[in-house]
């Protein structure tokens, strides 16, 4: 493979990376509970971003039958989310409609403050219902450049001119040297 090949193999591997890493991160990211029963179901929560930071946050639920393992349609559920110190809960619906995948049910809601924050899940669904809770720290959003993935897909993007130029744009043939006529040759 020659060194121009090469090259465009890299930059189309790492391309492929960063459009397809932004989207495995939808109705995913940190998981918070694992399998937890709750009657016939368990019950499977994610937070994202990872670290939680402040801004949107999103909760994603993944409810199942233990037994069988099927995804439940029916449930109803409600996120209450409570600052540990004290302070004012507020509830969200966490439905289908919210979530990328439609398996999961997401609740997506804004986290002003930093801090350390309770979140409950209250399950109903028609063969049972039940609660999960879990405590969860909140950062201060900070410059998230470094770790955006936009930023790293336009340095890469930036970089194919200069790839281009240092090593496929120039073609050398031996033995001869281009020279450009001359207006008096022009004839």
């Amino acid at each position: 493979m020659r060194p121009s090949e090469l090259t465009r193999a890299v930059i189309a591997g790492l391309l492929v990376v960063l459009v397809t890493a932004r989207s495995a991160a939808a109705n995913g990211g940190q998981v918070r509970v694992a399998n937890y029963p709750i009657g016939p179901y368990e019950i499977t929560v994610f937070t994202s971003p990872t670290p939680l930071q402040t801004g949107i946050v999103d909760v994603s639920v993944l409810l199942q039958r233990r037994d069988t393992k099927a995804i439940v349609d029916d449930a109803q559920i409600v996120l209450t989310v409570e600052p540990v110190g004290g302070g004012p809960s507020r509830q969200y619906p966490v439905t289908h409609e919210q979530a990328t995948n439609k398996l999961y049910y997401a609740a997506e809601f804004p986290v002003d403050q930093p801090g350390s924050y309770r979140m409950r899940l209250d399950v109903r669904a028609p063969e049972g219902a039940g609660a999960v809770e879990f405590d969860v720290t909140v950062e201060r959003a900070g410059s998230s450049l470094w770790r955006s993935w936009w930023f790293w897909g336009a340095v890469i993007l930036l970089q194919i001119p200069l790839w281009w130029w240092l090593f496929g744009g120039r073609t050398q043939v031996r033995g001869q040297t281009k020279t450009r006529p001359t207006p008096a040759s022009k004839r």
